[in-house]
């Protein structure tokens, strides 16, 4: 019987991207995937910042860029037509170093992520094999796999067995997890167009607001174009297999003949998170774990978080964590996504009104609060921050948690890069200047770089340093600008690029990695105690 560190039931794009992560740590690592080929059609349409930095880690974003459509803003037109809520595209320069907000073509990512884990031979993809069942036992799981095309079934052993599967998926169901309903229940058709002709379009994405039918248009990459469809009362999913409904039904917001139609599906849109995210070593990441209303388009986005809390977690583990580290992977992205859930469940409300009475007052309302901002909302504002976990909870201003800055800088080699590329993977002691460098006694610096830690100081003028500590320059000041707003001479970051705490004096410091030790427990813990 084969044996891997990992296993991945699901190769869709959120297994795709825990297996390049997973791969790119030297884990051992198998993936089990029903279909022979990835699917053709688009599905996810929207990603944010956070997720390219995360395919930047795997050395695929400027791939990934090249097919993208830069979020132009977006709008919600109320019932007289106009608008009553504003989206405004963030300007460069990018806090996370990359535009906030893409859409992408899905089939055209899962296409580079599986060639991304085709780089590492210590991952093992089995496509056209299905999972039929697995155990768990405190050394292991043991899973029973067969081939599609029939045969005996194969068992495969793994450390941990995570479920990127879906919604619904055999990991869930076999586990008997139930879902939290956070109360969202509707049918909505999604239709992909693809523009043949120039026809008038809205400029940038918008809400149709309109109680004789609510919709969404998003402009797409290349001549993709999506349009979202409440269905009324009284229809029924199986009126739009006919595609000439589906055109009758999208008619009032554009001209159809200018289009062909490319993909139309009826989904039910869902508020749900799984009760539990992990049972012994098996762990449900992506659809498996939650499901959100499309309406602040984090979907994918929420599953690519998952498993980039959960993957380095895993390879610390690897190193000799403690196995309770994992624990924290639901501690912190249960809470997470369902304070982002909610957040677009509150969205897809307000559009999907229905009672005409209702959706006047809503426009006054939104028409007031819109005035009141001067039109600048920003859609990242919606997205929390971590508030617990592997984090330092004792961060009275709220910095823990939060995403660490992404800048351009310059290295002492006169290389100009984004800062993720400049210091690698691993946890991260940056410091505005190099004297908190100091601050680090000779034990506690052992065991930082035990843990893979680097230490990276930002000056005005980089140069090679003997002592191990990388000098960059920003080319701007957005990151120093942010210490000292936060009043941070130094501040730890996780390998996910989520800031673990802030430090203004060694005391502070010296607490806060205290506790990262009691967290990993990796040796030489009690050079800090």
């Amino acid at each position: 019987m084969k044996s891997f560190d990992v296993a991945i039931a699901g190769f869709g794009p959120v297994g795709a991207v825990l297996a390049n992560l997973l791969g790119q740590c030297g884990m051992r690592v198998l993936v089990v995937e029903q279909a022979t080929e990835a699917f053709d059609k688009p599905r996810a349409i929207g990603l944010d910042h956070e997720s390219i930095r995360v395919f930047q880690s795997l050395g695929l974003a400027e791939d990934f860029m090249k097919n993208t459509r830069v979020y132009p803003g977006g709008v919600y037109l109320g019932v007289d037509g106009d608008p009553i809520k504003r989206f405004d595209p963030s300007p460069p320069p990018y806090a996370l170093g990359w535009p906030p907000n893409v859409t992408f073509v899905q089939p055209e990512l899962e296409a580079l992520l599986r060639s991304g884990v085709a780089r590492f031979p210590n991952v093992d993809v089995r496509l056209g094999h299905r999972l039929l069942d697995f155990q768990q036992t405190e050394s292991g799981t043991t899973l029973h796999v067969q081939r599609a095309a029939g045969g005996a079934p194969i068992q495969f052993s793994a450390q941990y067995l995570i479920a990127c599967d879906g919604a619904n998926g055999l990991v869930r169901q076999r586990l008997g997890i139930p879902v939290e309903d956070q109360a969202f229940d509707e049918w909505w058709v999604v239709v992909d167009m693809l523009q043949r002709r120039e026809s008038r379009l809205p400029e940038v994405s918008t809400q149709y607001c309109w109680p004789s039918r609510p919709a969404t248009y998003v402009f797409g990459p290349g001549n993709l174009r999506r349009w979202e469809l409440k269905l009324l009362p009284g229809e029924t999913p199986d009126m739009f297999r006919d595609p000439a409904r589906v055109l009758k039904a999208l008619a009032p917001y554009v001209d159809t003949d200018a289009f062909d139609l490319w993909r139309s599906a009826v989904y039910r849109f869902h508020a749900l998170v799984a009760h539990r995210w992990r049972v012994g070593r098996v762990f449900l990441a992506g659809d498996a774990a939650h499901q959100t209303p499309p309406f602040l388009g984090q979907g994918l986005g929420a599953g690519i978080r998952d498993v980039a809390n959960l993957a380095w977690k895993l390879a610390l583990v690897q190193k000799g964590s403690p196995d309770a580290l994992l624990d924290t992977y639901e501690t912190e992205r249960k809470p997470h996504v369902t304070e982002l859930i909610s957040r677009a469940k509150e969205f897809g409300l307000e559009i999907g009104m229905l009672d005409t009475a209702k959706a006047l007052q809503r426009d006054a309302q939104l028409r007031e609060a819109l005035a009141k901002t001067h039109g600048v909302t920003l859609r990242q504002r919606y997205v929390p921050q971590l508030s617990c976990g592997v984090i330092d909870t004792e961060d009275s201003g709220g910095h823990a948690g939060s995403l660490f800055l992404q800048p351009r800088v310059m290295t002492p080699d006169g290389i100009e890069c984004l800062i993720d590329d400049a210091v690698g993977p691993g946890f991260l002691f940056v410091t505005d200047g190099l004297e908190p460098q100091s601050w680090f006694d000779a034990d506690a610096l052992d065991w930082w770089l035990e843990l893979g830690g680097r230490r990276l100081a930002l000056v005005q003028q980089p140069a090679p340093n003997s002592s191990g500590i990388l000098e960059l320059c920003e080319t701007l000041t957005l990151l120093r600008e942010w210490m000292r707003v936060a009043g941070a001479k130094a501040m730890l970051v996780r390998p996910d690029r989520y800031v673990y705490g802030i430090a203004g004096n060694p005391a502070v410091l010296k607490r806060q990695l205290r506790q990262i030790a009691l967290q990993v427990r990796l040796t030489k813990e009690e050079a800090i105690q």
